[in-house]
């Protein structure tokens, strides 16, 4: 399509819009362009191999409330929100407290989004504390860098008091893949 000398405004525009449905329309989800660029959690979930699902109706309140948590730090994660992370850690986290909120704060720092899809296995009580075993995948896109995938499985342990639960450790890959945090105790 060309737009030629002489041609009425109003018929330049028809053959620009005509341009642009036709871009839109051979536009892959792998190539740049408004017809690929969903929000990140929108996009996470769309081309995540994991599939999210709510807890099973036989989890007891801790089991259910453990199960949301690991969710609630992907959440937390993929919105860049340090605060609401830090929320569901214990100050005695084992591999440290510090370091973890100095972790967090150059991630949001570094990248432009992020994204998380979390895909809980299995939830058990163990006295005090409560485990999560989780799959995860998280996209992300640093500031002078491309975007970067990483998927883990994480077993989140959480040390349960009368009114809350707070992660206390883990085993497996680091949760999310955030750097900074020591990978032994």
């Amino acid at each position: 399509m060309r737009v030629r000398h002489g041609m009425a405004p109003r018929d330049i525009a028809l053959v620009l819009a005509a341009a642009a449905a036709s871009l839109l329309a051979c536009a892959t989800p792998g190539e740049p362009g408004p017809a690929s660029a969903p929000s990140a959690p929108a996009a996470a979930q769309a081309e995540s191999r994991l599939k999210p699902a709510p807890p099973p109706a036989e989890l007891g309140s801790v089991e259910r409330f453990a199960w949301q948590a690991v969710i609630q730090l992907g959440e937390a994660y993929a919105a860049g929100d340090v605060d609401g992370f830090l929320a569901r850690v214990s100050r005695g986290f084992y591999r440290g407290y510090p370091a973890l909120e100095t972790a967090l704060h150059a991630l949001v720092r570094d990248t432009t989004s992020r994204s998380a899809v979390v895909a809980v296995q299995a939830v058990a009580l163990e006295g005090e504390r409560v485990s999560v075993r989780a799959l995860w995948e998280r996209r992300l896109v640093p500031r002078n860098g491309a975007p970067q995938f990483l998927a883990g499985e994480t077993v989140f342990y959480f040390l349960r008091s009368e009114t809350s639960l707070r992660l206390l450790d883990f085993r497996g890959d680091v949760p999310f893949g955030i750097q900074g945090i020591p990978a032994v105790p």
